[in-house]
């Protein structure tokens, strides 16, 4: 028999909050979740209510708790409370029989998803959204949910709780960044801090630089100053450092930005928070510096996360077909890399190369290469494996790969590709060892001429090979993969970013070519 019977959801959930969640807040009500654990605010009222755990309540027994969790998903998606509220360490859900939790920044890729349709109703376990977000997240929530039973699982239950939601001492505490809650920090930031800083941002984004950066400087830092000297974006003390680069005579050089109000916006909101975030954060935070760019910069850019279970997969694929030891008998070259994600778990750095467009992410990398550096040193887990060396800044539809010479063989313009990887790409038998490992962007134009949207249509790529591509020439990872097969031929492309969508018209069209 369950612990609870048959007694109505509001009764149920009195009793789960005063028997479990002793201490904490259980009365808190936003939107339209059924139930929220919050710790009690500071007597002076200086915080904002931090959630531990919001769940989907259901009397009885006889629920699915994998679609509970489901239809709790479909509120935060068409409610969309975690834009006025921090949002929890954990979701859950839980009947008279059981609850589960499941840590809340494994589904933030979901929530951002602007083609999923949110405005059903999410108790309707019947709608095709549901059942669609059913499947999607099916491996997802089934590799991160835990469930106990309150009765024969009643001392792991007291022992999760007790490790996982920890009440603040008496008096005022500032908020701690975490996986969970950097997002959402980031839009009050955006909303507090970004229209105190003295730079023209329209400019700022022409030139690859946007607001996430200075974000990124703030909370990775202490006292104000960066802890990350490799971030494209610093601060220090009372003004930032930006576009930092190396000049002909050695001597570093920099832009400065600073604040129009003498910090006083800046210091008000940072007093809120704790920084920076525990340090088996930072990796975490930097690498998934994608959610903080915005959707056209994203599609245009490709500032994309790959999930874990894609990179994971696609290696495997990989492996399948060249052999078990391909890492050692091939070269890697991630030409969109972003963050470097999509390079996680390959292991010998020596051969590979990861490129971007913007010299900000470049620097999130080399960040992530310190990261992994500092974790050999203490242990912990996270960071590139990658040579610095390696990496480096270069627009893939636009850049030369050569170093441009005169007859004589001098060297008049240098290209922005390492003079290894030029070697590889002009050498013929090595380029046929060389794998271009891709999840390129895929932003689309307006029209069939790839005018307007995103300037898809203005690469050197699309006006070299227009004839070639046909109506492809408005998709950006077309262009990708025009250039590939152009100029770097005989090598091994591996490029999973269309993996549902190899049936479209257009792309099967470029096959035939290919």
């Amino acid at each position: 028999m369950a612990k609870y019977g048959n007694i109505l959801e509001e009764e149920l959930k009195n009793k789960v909050g005063k028997e479990l969640f002793e201490g904490f807040d259980t009365t808190q009500i936003i939107g339209r979740i059924d139930f929220c654990v919050s710790i009690p605010p500071d007597p002076l009222g200086l915080n904002e209510a931090e959630s531990l755990l919001w769940a989907e309540a259901k009397k009885g027994t006889k629920h699915d708790i994998f679609e509970s969790i489901i239809q709790l998903i479909l509120t935060l998606g068409k409610e969309r409370p975690q834009d006025t509220f921090l949002p929890p360490s954990f979701l859950g859900a839980f009947d008279a029989e059981k609850i589960a939790f499941l840590p809340y920044n494994v589904i933030l890729d979901v929530l951002r998803q602007n083609d999923f349709n949110w405005n059903v109703a999410p108790s309707d376990h019947t709608t095709k959204e549901f059942l669609q977000l059913k499947e999607l997240l099916s491996d997802t929530v089934n590799n991160g949910l835990v469930i106990y039973d309150y009765e024969r699982d009643a001392k792991e239950l007291v022992y999760f709780v007790r490790h996982n939601f920890m009440l603040r001492r008496s008096g005022t505490r500032q908020i701690r960044i975490n996986k969970n809650n950097f997002t959402h920090i980031y839009q009050k930031w955006l909303e507090v801090v970004k229209p105190t800083i003295n730079i023209n941002w329209e400019a700022a984004r022409r030139g690859g630089i946007i607001e996430a950066d200075f974000y990124l400087a703030d909370i990775l830092s202490k006292e104000n100053i960066t802890l990350g000297e490799k971030l494209f974006v610093l601060l220090q003390n009372d003004h930032y450092l930006l576009d930092r680069r190396i000049d002909d005579t050695g001597l570093e050089e920099f832009k400065k930005a600073l604040f129009l109000d003498k910090q006083k916006a800046h210091t008000q909101f940072w007093n809120r928070y704790a920084r920076p975030p525990r340090r088996e954060y930072w990796d975490y935070i930097v690498n998934r510096r994608d959610l903080l760019v915005p959707q056209d910069v994203r599609e245009r850019k490709g500032s994309f996360f790959t999930p874990r279970q894609w990179v994971e997969l696609s290696q495997q694929y990989i492996a399948d077909e060249l052999g078990e030891n391909w890492q050692e008998e091939y070269y890697v070259w991630d030409c969109c890399a972003g963050t470097g994600n999509l390079l996680a778990g390959l292991t010998n750095k020596y051969n590979i190369y990861a490129s971007t467009l913007d010299s900000a992410d470049v620097q999130a990398m080399r960040q992530r290469i310190d990261n992994m550096n500092a974790a050999s040193r203490d242990r912990e887990h996270g960071g590139a494996n990658l040579l610095e060396s390696h990496v480096f800044q270069f627009d893939f539809l636009n850049d030369p790969f050569f170093d441009e010479v005169d007859k004589s063989g001098n060297v008049i313009r240098k290209s922005k590709m390492p003079r290894s990887l030029q070697d590889i790409i002009s050498d013929p038998e090595k380029r046929k060892k060389l794998v271009i490992y891709i999840n390129p962007p895929y932003a689309e134009a307006d029209n069939r001429k790839g005018e307007g949207r995103c300037g898809v249509a203005t690469s050197l790529i699309q006006k070299k090979y227009e004839s070639f591509m046909g109506y492809g020439k408005r998709e950006v990872y077309v262009q990708f993969l025009t250039r590939i097969y152009h100029e770097i031929p005989s090598t091994v492309l591996a490029d999973f970013s269309k993996l549902k969508n190899l049936q479209a018209p257009y792309f099967r069209d470029l096959r035939k070519n290919f």
